[in-house]
């Protein structure tokens, strides 16, 4: 679901909306002092060796570690090493009980091989090990993003194309499963075809997969199972599975009694119905099987034997590559050490090779308090941040000069910040290079909300104008422009915000901005300047309340859903209900013309769309990055695509979707699929070019990060970041319009529906 304007200043907010909030959190157990070059040097040598440990050595230690504890304990120990020996010496002994193959050397030495990367004698069965992260695994979405340690001897996952089917009739009976099947799979590769029955109280029936007979037969051929259906069965499931690299095709599938007295039903058993390229309907393709490397499609011609069929495909990602553990990773750290580190393990029945000695100290860092907010504290959860981003954020360019040069002053601003909102707002520069909408550092969950103006502006006419007020701020009308903020002047003030948004486009930046200077600590006072037509300038002290007290719900005059010319209905589907799609459809059929605005987000599904039209809308492909190196490098993409198909009723009304800088993340992936079909003109401006899926991970501290997990590519399959999408009518407010009430973006809509009913 999209956020609406309120969920957007509350939630994502691009860091800062809990970067102002509540009142300054003592410092515990250290003080903020700064950092030395030296100190400066080793916490960076730091990060970067935490990042490449944590996320490609693929030790047991490193899977089962608690990496808040381990970053906040190694602040502390290499922030004094006095010199490139002393840090290295630092940083192989903090590294040991996770990474003992791990050798750290002063810059220029030489390293020698561990013998325990040399693939181990005696004839005992081993696997090479290596790490696979789908986006990374941290407190966000784990069906979305995983990461997982995976080995050459065994596939890590596969295919599978499914129905159900009802066991009712065939109980008790023997039958029979016919498919025609062709596969072209690479060696190591099968495809099986499947049956199985399940019984009452999740007990198993019969099943068989075909393992000991798997197809690899590149032409079409009838393959068939039998098997009896037990008398309590309550689903019998026909499974088609393609393991390792290739394809394979299937067509014509019947599940009958052996008698041919009696059949199951099977939706699209010969795949006739459905979109080519579309997953065929009636079938279940699991996201497992999309996570693993596989695609299902819906096929027509030469592909298939007749008519229709369904293709399951591999791509790069169902092959993965594994390095020898001899062919180590050797990384400059900077700070003057260089380190040796091995990204693939060998690996038998106990876990991965060396095992750890029997009776074994805990690690210094498992009686680290990580929770506790302090100067390491801090620091540890800017070192951790910036690892994530390093390697796995999916936009980011790491040789870009802005990332390249982020990490120091964030962390020696953040070793002298004097207090936690210093910290929050120094951090935050660590964001500015990821151009993410959606990127925040927040404050941990016990800290108050963040309170707001009750008042609503905008930048218009290189102006900041108020554009909505709440009923308990005398003083202030919509129309007012707002000259200083406590004596600054407006446009330095909004500048000055900017400098700390992470957006991907300056119009996304501005709004960011903007709504940065209405949130602030509970209870804190703005005075504004301001300048009214006809009026002498007036001073007024604002006072921020919480979102619950406040009336304010939009920057326009208009309602939720109203009527702004007789047969022509607009609704803002950043204020409408979640739950309201059903009962504003009699109204949506009704009008002659319909607005939708998404300036404040959407609350509704993007099934709304599904009514505007009698065909199938394929959406925006959604790529989570599949990462096995460092760096960005040999980056992998797991490709989603979502497909709507036609409702009813369907809207016969002339459609008109209004958009600006603060249309991003769901709302923007709707508006594409509004370009690329044609549903309806897009009036007002461009849109962010910020979408994806959140994930999140939390700090030391009880600091919560975020960012964007997976990038979003437009239909024509261009990078949606930092693009948007253009209006068809260019529309804006201005400061007169305001003033007297209008909203001209809507008022441009009305003109432009009302034209194309033949109206004036």
């Amino acid at each position: 679901m999209a956020k609406t304007n309120r969920e957007f200043l509350s939630v994502s907010g691009v860091l800062f909306v809990l970067l102002l909030t509540g009142a300054v959190a003592a410092i515990a157990a250290d003080s903020p002092h700064p950092l030395t070059e030296r100190g400066l040097d080793n916490l960076t040598a730091f990060a970067r060796l935490l990042s490449l440990v944590r996320f490609f050595h693929p030790s047991d230690a490193v899977a089962a570690a608690d990496w808040n504890r381990v970053a906040v304990a190694g602040v502390s120990a290499v922030e004094d090493a006095t010199d490139p020996q002393s840090l290295a010496a630092v940083l192989e002994e903090l590294f040991r009980p996770l990474a003992p193959t791990l050798r750290v050397r002063p810059r220029g030495a030489r390293f020698e091989l561990p013998p325990e990367l040399r693939r181990p004698s005696g004839g005992r069965p081993v696997r090479i090990v290596v790490w696979r992260h789908l986006g990374g695994a941290f407190n966000g979405n784990p069906k979305l993003y995983t990461s997982q340690r995976i080995d050459d001897h065994n596939p890590p996952g596969f295919g599978t194309l499914a129905q159900e089917a009802a066991a009712a009739a065939l109980r008790g009976k023997k039958v029979r499963l016919r498919a025609w099947v062709r596969a072209e799979v690479e060696p190591g590769g099968r495809a099986q075809l499947g049956l199985r029955v399940d019984r009452a109280g999740g007990r198993p029936g019969f099943f068989d997969n075909m393992e000991d007979r798997p197809i690899r037969d590149p032409a079409w051929r009838m393959y068939e199972i039998q098997g009896e259906v037990a008398p309590d069965a309550e689903r019998i499931v026909v499974l088609l599975v393609l393991t390792g690299a290739g394809r394979v095709w299937l067509d014509d599938v019947t599940l009958e009694e052996v008698s041919g007295k009696a059949q199951a039903s099977l939706v699209n058993a010969a795949f006739d119905m459905g979109l080519p390229d579309l997953q065929p309907p009636g079938w279940y393709f699991p996201y497992e099987s999309v996570r693993d490397g596989y695609h299902l499609t819906s096929r027509r011609g030469e592909a298939c034997r007749r008519g229709g069929c369904a293709e399951i495909s591999s791509d790069e990602i169902a092959s993965p590559h594994f390095p020898q553990p001899e062919d180590v990773l050797e990384a400059d750290l900077g700070g003057g050490v260089v380190a040796a580190l091995p990204v693939a393990l060998y690996a038998d029945d106990r876990g991965a090779l060396p095992h750890p000695a029997p009776g074994a100290p805990a690690p210094a860092w498992t009686s680290v308090d990580a929770a506790l907010d302090s100067r390491a504290s801090r620091l540890a959860a800017v070192v951790l941040a910036w690892g994530i981003f390093q390697h796995l954020h999916p936009e980011l360019q790491p040789e870009d000069p802005a990332w390249a040069g982020a990490l120091r002053p964030v962390l020696a601003a953040t070793a002298a910040a004097a207090d936690r909102e210093a910290f929050l707002r120094a951090a935050s520069r660590l964001l500015v290079p990821l151009q993410d909408c959606v990127a925040f550092l927040s404050a941990p969950k016990g800290d108050p909300p963040p309170y707001v103006l009750p008042l609503a502006w905008e930048w218009i006419e290189d102006r900041l104008v108020v554009t909505g007020v709440a009923g308990e701020v005398p003083g202030i009308r919509a129309g007012d422009t707002v000259v200083a903020l406590d004596g600054r002047p407006a446009a330095e003030r909004v500048a000055e915000e900017e400098a700390f948004v992470s957006a991907a486009t300056p119009e996304a930046r501005r709004w960011h901005a903007l709504d940065k200077l209405l949130l602030g600590p509970p209870g804190s006072t703005v005075t504004l300047r301001l300048e009214r037509a006809g009026s002498a300038p007036l001073e007024v002290p604002v006072r921020r309340v919480p979102w619950s007290e406040t009336t304010l719900t939009a920057g326009t005059p208009l309602a939720s859903v109203d009527e702004p010319r007789p047969g022509i209905l607009y609704v803002d589907l950043g204020r409408v209900a979640a739950d309201s799609l059903p009962s504003l459809l009699p109204r949506l059929a009704s009008a002659r013309a319909v607005i939708f605005d998404l300036r404040r987000g959407s609350n509704l599904p993007h099934e709304l769309l599904s009514h505007l039209s009698d065909r199938t809308f394929v959406g925006s492909r959604w790529q989570t990055p599949m990462v096995t190196a460092p760096d960005h490098r040999n980056v992998l993409w797991m490709t989603t695509v979502a497909a709507y198909d036609p409702r009813t009723p369907r809207l016969q009304a002339r459609i008109a979707f209004l958009a600006d800088g603060r249309v991003d993340f769901f709302s923007e992936g709707l508006l594409d699929i509004v370009e690329a079909y044609g549903l309806g003109e897009i009036v007002g401006a461009r849109s962010a070019g910020c979408s994806g899926m959140m994930n999140r991970s939390d700090l030391p501290g009880g600091y919560r990060l975020g960012w964007t997990g997976r990038r979003t590519l437009k239909r024509d399959g261009s990078n949606r970041h930092g693009a948007g999408i253009e209006p068809t009518v260019p529309a804006a407010r201005t400061v007169r319009g305001v003033a007297a009430g209008r909203d001209e973006v809507v008022d441009r809509a009305v003109e432009v529906l009302s034209k194309a009913l033949g109206g004036h």
